[in-house]
């Protein structure tokens, strides 16, 4: 095992596709976009569109500005609103909440299963019925995360949301690419929401995102509600609230050229998770993947109850890593309002979770290097406590 690198690491890799793909396809992109002059939901949008519900095995795909619109514009489409309680992960990033609370709903948060660190469907299961037994609030959604990639407990929570009365919004911003019972990201819940943002398995050069369904009014809900809730008979006629959220066509022209080679991209994800499955130390906790799923990998993350001395150990050994996340949302500052529950599992996620380097062209040597030093540094904690 390599114990020396003299390369640069990086956590992510967001310039490498530009070579694999070639700069000058994505120039001649440019210039296309530059010459029919549709800067805004051109047709690269629109191809993006077919493409990406074909790939996802969807009817319908609306591509949108970021992954957080993405969120917003699905519960706009359901009606969410001042009143509703929508259930939530909060060992997540913070925009799988605040697309809740910008709309005036309240979320309800739920904690994580210890092994997948995705909502833990019994803990999902109490929250309701608390919300139930005090009655003060109407039970309208729940925002299931694909935390890291990795596919939720989806069966379970859809089941119990349904029996509910409530549909389920994925949030598969990390997950993109990833399999549920055989089906791609963005089929296996009511509605499926994505991120384009440059750091995710499927990354533009901005932000972006897209929500996917299979029902016509709820997509026609969405191109409405992306462009102010312009009526689509009369484009000065908004017939509802909505919001600026279209995809421009120079990040749907990215899009298009980095699908040509996102499943040999997910291959090479794989292959270097399963790396570190087997040769890092058992010293560190791996996330595990459900056994009918399978992973985008967005981030590779270990459990480290050392966390803070592993992170400060890899930087000094010149390997950049990241705590995703170091605060869960309920015990964030614009939030503790909501923060009316015991979540102690995503509490110490908080502190022990580490992501390490996780990127399709990570050579083979740097991640030799990686693991190394990763058990190099377990091999002292065990020694110290002998």
């Amino acid at each position: 095992m390599t114990n020396t690198y003299n390369g640069k690491i990086n956590l992510f890799d967001c310039a490498t596709a530009q070579k694999v793909i070639g700069q000058d396809n994505f120039l001649k992109a440019f210039k296309t976009v530059l010459d029919h002059g549709a800067y805004c939901q051109g047709p690269e949008t629109k191809e993006l569109e077919a493409k990406l519900a074909e790939y996802s095995g969807v009817k319908y795909c609306a591509t949108n500005s970021s992954g957080t619109d993405a969120l917003i514009l699905a519960l706009m489409a359901w009606g969410v609103k001042p009143g509703d309680a929508v259930f939530v992960s909060s060992f997540t990033f913070v925009a799988s909440a605040e697309c809740v609370a910008i709309l005036g709903a309240t979320p309800v948060f739920v904690d994580s299963d210890p092994h997948t660190y995705n909502m833990d469907p019994a803990d999902l299961q109490r929250a309701i019925d608390e919300v139930k037994k005090e009655g003060k609030l109407n039970l309208k959604a729940v925002v299931a995360v694909d935390i890291f990639g990795s596919p939720c407990d989806l069966d379970k929570i859809m089941k119990i949301a349904h029996d509910n009365g409530m549909k389920v919004l994925e949030d598969a911003a990390q997950a993109y690419g990833s399999t549920y019972n055989g089906k791609k990201a963005g089929s296996a819940a009511d509605m499926v929401a994505t991120s384009f943002y440059p750091t995710k398995p499927l990354g533009c050069y901005g932000d972006g995102g897209a929500t996917f369904t299979n029902s016509a009014e709820e997509n026609a809900l969405l191109v409405s509600c992306r462009v102010h809730g312009m009526s689509p008979e009369d484009h000065y006629d908004n017939i509802r609230l909505g919001l600026t959220g279209r995809l421009d066509s120079f990040q749907g022209a990215v899009l298009l050229e980095k699908l040509k080679v996102f499943d040999e991209e997910l291959v090479k994800r794989t292959k270097i998770a399963e790396k570190y499955n087997t040769e890092l130390s058992s010293y560190f906790g791996k996330q595990k993947v459900l056994d009918n799923a399978t992973s985008a990998y967005g981030l590779y993350t270990i459990d480290c109850e050392d966390r803070d001395e592993l992170m400060a150990y890899l930087r000094e050994n010149n390997i950049p890593c990241g705590a995703y996340y170091p605060r869960p949302v309920h015990t964030q500052t614009a939030y503790t309002q909501w923060n009316t529950r015991k979540l102690p599992v995503c509490e110490k996620l908080s502190k022990t979770v580490l992501s390490i380097p996780m990127h399709p062209y990570l050579e083979e040597d740097a991640q030799n290097y990686v693991i190394s030093k990763m058990n190099e540094f377990a091999a002292r904690k065990a020694k110290a406590a002998a």
